[in-house]
């Protein structure tokens, strides 16, 4: 990576938290930005959109970009004070004062964590008294130790669990699980880590031909037609997610640093993973660029183009060929970093475009605004940082 290249990242990673850093112009937490910067007033803040702006100021504070230490404290303070429930314990997904059903899910449990483990190791100490209670509330309530993956939601009490459980959510675990075991140095998590992965990725994937079933009934078997009357879902789409074939391939490949053991069989799963994603998932339809969602013949669902799905593709490319897994990673990186910035770069409102539709033109049938720096300043880092065990030992290492 050349000098000059670092320094774009680095002016690109600036540009999206000048962008985000508006989320924080509402009382509590972080607001959910539309798509010219300014807070929606339809959507409140959640513990999911505080977190993940939480841990985006984290990295922007880690590489010391001005102010985003601040906006972290800002995070982890809120998450404690505004979302964290004293009485049963857990974080709720909406503020504590918001009227109506509350309900607490491993997804943002998940996201709690990563944002705490974060903060807590670019330098906010109350970091790791929240990323403690998302460990207890994760292990106490959420843990299948049947299974060896996480429980997906409950009622504001616990005493109610969703039938269902789901990758994504433990996906998110697996991440946070890294995070949480480089700033607490507590190297048991990353065990943990692996039973999800074993469970979603070496039996599941693997078992589906690496065409990855999200959707689980409580005994641990796919529902292989889970949201097929609702396939564009923004969090349970019908059939495979392209963008989380790509995901998990990265996660794969970071949790294989780990020094974690019987791993040896992760870079060959991130491979094929990887592999499925590129071959099925690009021009699904005839058109550049990744689709949403395919059925269970590889054929497209939903082609709505997302940003995140792009950006955990340029991730996981970058991980293929620092680790030479696979052979044309490199060429696929500098075509999907291109797409990126020729596409959904914002040059009139800012930011990024969170969603195009099949022909590149601004759509939000899915993703709605602009509230998500999450993928997308992973993706603007990923090529500058080295190998490593999660995003905060890859940061601190670089």
């Amino acid at each position: 990576m050349s000098a000059a290249h670092g320094a774009h990242g680095l002016a690109q990673v600036r540009r999206l938290l000048d962008f985000a850093k508006h989320s924080a112009a509402v009382d509590k937490g972080f607001g959910y930005l539309d798509n010219e910067g300014a807070i929606d007033p339809f959507i409140p803040p959640s513990v999911l959109t505080t977190s993940r702006m939480t841990f985006s100021f984290s990295v922007g504070s880690t590489l010391g970009i001005e102010g985003s230490l601040e906006l972290a404290q800002r995070g982890v303070a809120s998450l404690r004070e505004d979302f964290y429930d004293p009485d049963n314990g857990g974080f709720r997904s909406a503020l504590r004062d918001t009227p109506g059903v509350q309900s607490k899910s491993a997804y943002d449990t998940a996201f709690v964590l990563l944002a705490s483990s974060s903060a807590y190791a670019s330098g906010v100490d109350e970091g790791k008294h929240v990323a403690e209670l998302a460990l207890e509330a994760l292990f106490e309530r959420f843990w299948r130790d049947d299974l060896g993956i996480f429980a997906n939601s409950f009622n504001d009490d616990f005493s109610v669990c969703e039938p269902y459980l789901g990758a994504n959510a433990n996906m998110h675990s697996v991440e946070a699980l890294m995070a949480a075991s480089t700033a607490l140095k507590d190297p048991t998590l990353l065990d943990r880590a692996h039973d999800i992965c074993r469970f979603m990725v070496d039996t599941h994937a693997r078992a589906a031909q690496w065409l990855m079933p999200e959707h689980f009934d409580p005994q641990g078997k796919p529902l292989w037609d889970f949201n097929v009357e609702a396939p564009d879902d923004e969090f349970r789409p019908f059939g495979v997610t392209i963008g989380h074939l790509f995901e998990w391939s990265r996660l794969l490949m970071e949790l294989s640093h780990s020094g974690v053991q019987h791993a040896a069989w992760m870079p060959s799963a991130a491979r094929s993973l990887y592999e499925t994603a590129r071959k099925a998932g690009w021009a699904a339809d005839g058109k550049p660029g990744f689709v949403y969602t395919l059925d269970w013949k590889s054929k497209p669902i939903i082609t709505e183009r997302l940003m995140w799905v792009l950006a955990e593709a340029i991730c996981a490319a970058s991980e293929m060929e620092k680790d030479g897994v696979v052979e044309g990673a490199s060429a696929n990186l500098a075509q999907w970093e291109g797409l990126l910035a020729e596409s959904f770069v914002d040059t009139t409102h800012g930011s990024w475009h969170h969603q195009l539709d099949s022909d590149g033109r601004p759509s939000s049938s899915i993703a709605r605004g602009k509230p998500d720096a999450y993928h997308l300043i992973q993706a603007l880092l990923a090529s500058q940082l080295p190998q490593g065990a999660g995003i905060l030992e890859r940061l601190h290492s670089r």
